[in-house]
């Protein structure tokens, strides 16, 4: 503010650049309404980790769900064709299945296959 001389257009500027100060610090953090930059990126950070965790239990729930399918399938391929073999094929089936949905349910991180 160099150019300007008359005392009370400066004290104007000046309260005018206080509030601009006033406001920047408030976009930068505002504790009580959690709406500053700063809360704004916490809140970022944890919704993508809720993300990163229900997209990997997706995952394994349809690998769970893929195994019981084709767990089902062989089953009825047994009662029509009589072959014992697709019985145990069935059951192994059946139990990876139930193995993705816990992994998925308590440990959805555990495995990455995606």
């Amino acid at each position: 503010m160099p150019g300007v001389t008359h005392p009370q257009a400066r004290k104007a500027m000046e309260k005018r650049i206080a509030e601009w100060k006033k406001n920047e610090a408030r976009y930068q953090s505002e504790p009580e309404t959690a709406e500053g930059r700063k809360e704004l990126m916490a809140r970022a950070i944890a919704a993508e980790k809720k993300r990163d965790v229900s997209l990997a239990a997706y995952h394994n729930f349809e690998l769970a769900s893929a195994a019981v399918q084709i767990a089902i399938v062989l089953a009825s391929a047994e009662v029509i064709t009589g072959v014992a073999a697709l019985v145990w094929a069935s059951c192994g089936l059946g139990l990876v299945g139930i193995a993705f949905c816990a992994i998925g349910l308590f440990w959805p991180t555990a495995v990455h296959l995606f």
